[in-house]
């Protein structure tokens, strides 16, 4: 998308170029003529009569050139995942690397790290930095459940057994616990358990100690609660 982009942005450069070229060659044209006492419109007619359409040739040219090397004509009904992360989010990943080889007990520099690989769809490597991370602080549930969320995930939205015992540690510390109240009530959710999924909002709409959108969790519940009457 970015080399698209780039090339769809040179070709409007190089037409305007040659559209500024014309003009200059149209006015000099004019300039001439001018003394002789002929009109510009005679002028106008006599410049160049098939530069507009090698022009919009060019372009049209220039411009299959560019998607044959970035499109995807030939696969596009095949639904492939562009697996290519934001060069944003790279470029905070690698911030984040150097900031962590820089200090690596530093909690603040593993934190970013984990939040920008989990940004990044790197939720393996966000795992490993929680690993990392947890055993500076010891048991924190708010870290924790960041971590289940990263194994969820990590296993294509599935809860393994290692993340249930994640989970349930998690609940034990902190019954409210955002990220993880959060993670199973969308897993019940798309799994069509609506029930449950209200469970869990609604335990979350109890969290007193972390910020929670109470009016995007009550939307959610009646969208729940409408799913659950069909």
């Amino acid at each position: 998308m970015n080399s698209l982009a780039v090339g769809l942005a040179g070709v409007l450069m190089v037409f305007s170029g040659m559209l500024l070229a014309h003009h200059m060659q149209y006015t000099r044209r004019a300039a001439t003529l001018a003394p002789t006492g002929e009109s510009e419109i005679p002028a106008l007619s006599k410049a160049s009569p098939g530069f507009p359409a090698a022009m919009a040739l060019f372009v049209v040219l220039l411009s299959v050139g560019i998607y044959q090397s970035t499109g995807r004509f030939s696969d596009w009904d095949k639904g492939v995942l562009d697996d290519n992360i934001d060069y944003l989010v790279a470029a905070e990943i690698t911030k984040g690397r150097q900031a962590v080889d820089q200090m690596p007990d530093n909690e603040i520099a593993l934190l970013n790290l984990a939040h920008s690989y989990m940004e990044g769809g790197m939720y393996r490597d966000a795992v490993e930095t929680l690993n990392t991370l947890l055993t500076l602080t010891g048991e924190d549930a708010e870290l924790m459940g960041l971590k289940a969320t990263a194994m969820y995930y990590r296993d294509e939205r599935a809860i393994a057994p290692e993340t249930g015992i994640v989970i349930a540690r998690v609940l034990a510390l902190f019954p409210e616990e955002m990220q993880t109240r959060m993670l199973l009530a969308n897993d019940a959710y798309f799994k069509g358990q609506y029930a449950k999924a209200i469970e869990h909002w609604q335990i979350l709409l109890t969290n007193k100690r972390q910020a929670v959108n109470h009016r995007a969790i009550n939307n959610a519940i009646s969208k729940a609660q409408t799913k659950g009457e069909l």
